[in-house]
């Protein structure tokens, strides 16, 4: 059963010491290229799904929480390193979930690029 029949989408860590579940209701499927995420998570790009912030909930453990040079508010597992979510004060009512971190990911493609001109040169956007 996916998360989308489920009704809830839910997800965690590598570890499995933390765990997430939230609405389906998703706002935005996206991919980052801004620099600041790539060095965060150590990828050429980041899928996050947005929802709203009173939509989601940590169910296990207690991820460690960080805040950026850009104002921006992070969490990871602090036992496996898994990048979780992102939260901006510009956009107070919503978090961002690393798509890598759902239990059901393949139900989440991205639709569009965010940060395109931050891209790196080798990393195909998303064609219309």
């Amino acid at each position: 059963m996916t998360s989308m029949e489920t009704h809830t989408i839910t997800g965690g860590c590598y570890c499995g010491e933390v765990r997430f579940s939230a609405s389906p209701d998703v706002r935005v499927r996206a991919n980052c290229h801004c620099a600041n995420c790539r060095r965060a998570v150590g990828a050429q790009a980041v899928a996050w799904i947005v929802i709203k912030r009173s939509q989601f909930q940590f169910t296990k453990g207690t991820p460690h929480r960080y805040q950026t040079e850009t104002g921006a508010w992070r969490t990871f597992c602090p036992h496996c390193g898994t990048s979780l979510t992102y939260e901006h004060n510009k956009r107070a009512d919503e978090i961002d979930i690393t798509t890598g971190s759902l239990d059901h990911p393949e139900d989440f493609p991205p639709t569009k690029d965010v940060y395109p001109e931050e891209r790196l040169r080798w990393v195909e956007l998303i064609r219309d």
